[in-house]
């Protein structure tokens, strides 16, 4: 009995799921089916021809106004959608980006898996009538005679393409050179390390990212890694800058002292070795502090070390507590003297019994621990500094 029972069960089943197959393949062959048009509402299509179902979403492309709709492009599920370049009139477009505020870029090579919006970036056409040059110190013989732009020629100006806001300039650069680009030759007014679109090239460090007078790394000075032959190219969009009106010190005559981009790059491209005829070039050490020259620049005779046999010497009196560090004076063959980049600090200095005598700060500047007398002695070949002290 039980074997009879289950033989018409699976009888009925048979009939149920040939009527079935036979009400689908009738219903597709319409275009009608109710099981098509409920694929199609979720987003699903057939995409391979196998009858198979493939998950679609829709990217809309918008306007900077977040509202208009510029295109629209249906993606398969885990694909990626296709970049363009839109265009408008007296607009320069400035990528895609995945929110209304531009506040960061979208990126197309990451795959879609619901539906999404990516909004367009535009600004002001807007021609940049401002002059850039170089300014800096170092080896270099451009930036020898720069001295931080006490002296600016020809030679240290950028030139500006026609009809597009690109500025170009070709030097010759020495290690340890340090420089940023300036707008209308104050140096001030810079494009610095911070808009540096990259600091390498084929795994090769050709420039950091150093130190200068803003806490801002766009105003940090780009110091060079590597001897050679560079070309740099600074591209401008000054229909965004930006101006720190905020700023206690800003008026309308400084406002290029406070001006930043978000969109200005700087780039680079290594030409090979330096092609320039370098002359010979002497350093001379002397020591800035806090109250021996009240953190002025003073290239002084009592402030100069001595060099004899490639080792310098100083022999100063020093108040305690003096915070100080050594700076230094770079002279090519013709006279030209400039401020140079090499500093001795603390960390410079590592035998004990000259620790006995000095203390550091978190910047690594050294400070007296008591007043008197006191002679620095520095080798360069091993950048290492000794004290000795005598006191009052």
């Amino acid at each position: 009995m039980k074997k009879k029972v289950l033989s018409m069960v699976l009888a009925a089943t048979m009939v149920f799921s040939l009527a079935a197959c036979g009400n689908e393949e009738k219903e597709g062959s319409s275009g009608t089916g109710t099981d098509q048009s409920s694929n199609q509402e979720s987003g699903q299509s057939d995409t391979d021809g196998s009858g198979s179902k493939t998950a679609t979403h829709k990217v809309t492309f918008y306007d900077s106004d977040g509202t208009t709709v510029l295109s629209e492009e249906e993606v398969a599920d885990g694909a990626s959608p296709t970049e363009y370049t839109p265009e408008k009139e007296g607009q320069v477009f400035m990528g895609w980006f995945a929110t209304p505020s531009m506040g960061h870029g979208f990126d197309f090579s990451q795959p879609v898996t619901e539906d999404v919006s990516v909004f367009a970036g535009f600004m002001e056409n807007k021609e940049d009538t401002r002059t850039f040059a170089i300014l800096g110190s170092g080896k270099s013989p451009l930036l020898a005679v720069s001295s931080w732009g006490k002296v600016i020629n020809d030679e240290h100006y950028m030139t500006k393409a026609e009809g597009e806001n690109v500025y170009t300039i070709t030097v010759d650069l020495c290690e340890g050179d340090e420089f940023q680009f300036a707008i209308d030759t104050s140096w001030c007014n810079q494009r610095g390390g911070g808009y540096m679109e990259t600091t390498e090239a084929d795994g090769v460090e050709y420039f950091s990212v150093s130190g200068g007078l803003s806490d801002s790394t766009k105003k940090a000075n780009i110091k060079c890694q590597k001897d050679g032959n560079y070309t740099f190219t600074l591209t401008t969009y000054p229909g965004a800058d930006v101006y720190d009106t905020a700023n206690s010190y800003y008026t309308e005559e400084t406002k290029e002292n406070y001006n930043s981009n978000p969109y200005d790059k700087i780039t680079f491209a290594y030409n090979g070795e330096i092609q320039a005829q370098m002359g010979e070039l002497t350093t001379a050490y002397y020591i800035k502090g806090a109250k021996v020259t009240e953190w002025q620049d003073k290239y002084d005779e009592q402030y100069q070390f001595k060099e004899e046999n490639g080792i310098h010497t100083l022999v100063i009196d020093l108040e305690e507590g003096d915070e100080f560090l050594l700076t230094t004076l770079v002279t090519s063959a013709d006279g030209t003297s400039s401020v140079g980049n090499e500093y001795v600090r603390y960390s410079n200095i590592t035998d004990e019994g000259s620790l006995a005598f000095v203390d550091g700060t978190e910047s690594y500047n050294i400070v007296a621990k008591a007043a008197g007398t006191y002679t620095f002695t520095y080798d360069p070949a091993t950048t290492q500094l000794t004290v000795g002290f005598e006191g009052k």
